[in-house]
């Protein structure tokens, strides 16, 4: 029987094995960007740069929000990304006054080939579901997201 009132105040609160496994992913989750960062050399906010670049085209400003660091410290990450080839500054294309930065095929690749296995093998569990159960765990994870983000309001 699952151990109930685990949680103080929360008596509803029962470990189950999707609660437990919920808690795995999300400790082993906010260890992977400092492990990654490690093998490739970068910090993890350099790392955690690069994957909001691969998305496209950043702003150094936007990258600051982006990262939670001020204008000067995002200014120092994406100096270190362009002097390690990772990045480039170029002129925006609709406002010649401000720059844009853009990943580069070495920071794409950087950033892929830490990531690629884990890539594989989600991949490779998503296709192992059928179309029924695969809108029961996106259910669960959107709702699990949810109750997270409602911390962040």
């Amino acid at each position: 029987m699952p151990d109930v009132g685990l949680v103080p105040g929360v008596p509803q609160w029962r470990t189950t094995g999707t609660l437990t496994a919920l808690q795995e992913l999300v400790e082993v989750s906010e260890a992977v960007p400092a492990v990654v960062a490690r093998k490739a050399g970068l910090s993890t906010t350099e790392l955690h740069s690069l994957r909001h670049l691969v998305r496209g085209p950043l702003g150094p400003v936007e990258i600051g929000r982006l990262l939670g660091v001020t204008s000067a410290a995002s200014s120092g990450v994406v100096d270190r990304l362009v002097s390690r080839g990772h990045a480039e500054r170029r002129s925006h294309p609709d406002d010649g006054r401000r720059t844009e930065v853009v990943i580069t095929d070495s920071g794409r690749t950087e950033v892929l080939a830490y990531m690629r296995p884990m890539f594989e093998a989600l991949a490779e569990l998503d296709a192992s579901l059928d179309d029924r159960e695969r809108e029961v765990v996106e259910r669960y994870l959107l709702g699990a997201t949810a109750a997270m983000r409602n911390l962040m309001s």
